[in-house]
């Protein structure tokens, strides 16, 4: 039996000025174009409502190793206009 892990990241994002949006944006395009092998996007959020959070993806990877290497480039990327973000992880049993 194959096990497949689901990561839900919750992020905030601090306050940007319309050209810091658009940068953003354009960082975020690129990077979903090369995410690592055994990395799946399944979907992003813009809102949380309930949460402290302004959003959510999903992500689903084929081991931890994988989504490790998902998670630096992640970080590298949005650092800069993501302060905080909460990960809780699950498993999925195919």
């Amino acid at each position: 039996m194959e096990m497949i892990f689901v990561y839900l990241i919750f992020y905030k994002i601090r306050p940007l000025t319309d050209a810091e949006k658009e940068k953003a944006r354009l960082n975020w395009e690129e990077f979903k174009k090369q995410l690592p092998e055994g990395v799946t996007l399944i979907g992003e959020y813009a809102h949380v409502w309930g949460t402290e959070y302004n959003g959510l993806i999903i992500v689903e990877a084929s081991s931890h190793d994988a989504y490790h290497r998902f998670w630096h480039r992640f970080r590298e990327t949005t650092r800069w206009y993501v302060p905080e973000t909460k990960t809780y992880i699950a498993e999925k049993e195919e």
